[in-house]
């Protein structure tokens, strides 16, 4: 039993919790067993995690905590989302990663008005088809089993993060289009062998991840893309770099490493470059320009065809004193 009085955190690593101080703001258990958890109706709490307590539902005198903010219940073998949860009006956050969720129409109901919500490694294959009712910025589904979207996923509009991480895409769906307050796009590790040309509508696009498919080309229409910081798409089927890639003036980190490249553009015209990886290719031509190129921080370019002479290996040995420069394998 968890007793006394507390003002901030609590962290327990014990076989049980049946009792939360009334005057903390914040309450962590990890791996317990919990299996009662007592709240009172006057209470404080603004943070709750319960990770990895064994919890086959959500507690009910959770529903006591009109402070919540953020419920941390990752690592769970939670399946249902109770109707008491839409009551919590101050909840921004809700963490159900690696739960064993079976998602229902009135779950998704019962989680619309939450702003973030993680729901990775829950072997999800479906959502239900009125997901459109969720109001989330932040949607994490990584780590499932999702292969499309229900058409009303379209009315998401508002939604500025969506991970779909190591699912089963064959393709981008095209229920994204339009989604002009995008800034964070992941679709690493599927099996993705195209990106669609409405990609390259989306204004406010910083970070995409591509990596880990079987992307073989590079479309132009990416090149609208005015805000992107974050560019990654090693581990693909690509075999050459547009050449207006060096026009993309915002690009900060760049990654097409572990594809079938021969040859480079010249990347140090991308003004905000600092982080490039083009490790294992088939590049027989180091990319030189980069170390003349003012902020530039990490270069990897290792496992690729280059063939050093005795001076050029000196000059990259004198450029590593102001560059991350990697090139083993050499």
């Amino acid at each position: 039993m968890v007793m006394g009085l507390f003002t901030s955190c609590v962290t327990q690593r014990a076989k049980y919790v049946t009792y939360v101080p009334d005057s903390v703001t914040r309450f962590d258990v990890v791996q317990a067993n919990v299996y009662r958890l007592d709240i009172p109706k006057d209470n404080h709490i603004e943070v709750l995690s319960l990770t990895n307590c064994g919890l086959d539902r959500i507690p009910s005198s959770i529903k006591h905590c009109k402070h919540l903010r953020r419920l941390n219940l990752e690592g769970n073998q939670i399946r249902h989302i109770p109707r008491w949860l839409s009551s919590l009006d101050s909840l921004e956050e809700i963490n159900l990663n690696f739960n064993k969720l079976n998602l229902k129409r009135r779950d998704i109901r019962r989680l619309s008005k939450v702003e973030d919500v993680l729901l990775a490694g829950n072997g999800i294959k479906k959502l239900p088809d009125n997901v459109g009712v969720l109001r989330c910025e932040s949607l994490n589904l990584s780590k499932n089993q999702l292969s499309t979207l229900p058409k009303s996923f379209a009315e998401m509009k508002q939604a500025r993060y969506l991970i779909f991480y190591d699912n089963a895409f064959e393709s981008i769906p095209e229920e994204l289009e339009g989604f002009k307050n995008l800034k964070h796009l992941d679709f690493y590790k599927n099996k993705i062998t195209k990106i669609p040309d409405f990609i390259g509508d989306m204004d406010n696009l910083q970070q995409l991840f591509l990596s880990f498919n079987e992307i073989e080309e590079i479309p132009d229409t990416l090149r609208n893309l005015k805000r992107l910081k974050y560019f990654y798409i090693h581990h693909n089927e690509l075999h050459f770099i547009p050449e207006w890639i060096t026009e993309m003036d915002s690009i900060e980190r760049f990654g097409i490493g572990f594809n079938h490249l021969l040859e480079l553009p010249d990347v140090s015209k991308m003004k905000s470059l600092k982080d490039f990886d083009c490790e294992h290719n088939l590049l027989e031509r180091f990319p030189w320009e980069l170390l003349e190129k003012p902020d530039m921080e990490m270069i990897n370019a290792r496992d690729n065809d280059f063939n050093f002479s005795d001076d050029e290996r000196m000059r990259l040995i004198k450029a590593s004193k102001t560059i991350n420069i990697n090139i083993e394998n050499q």
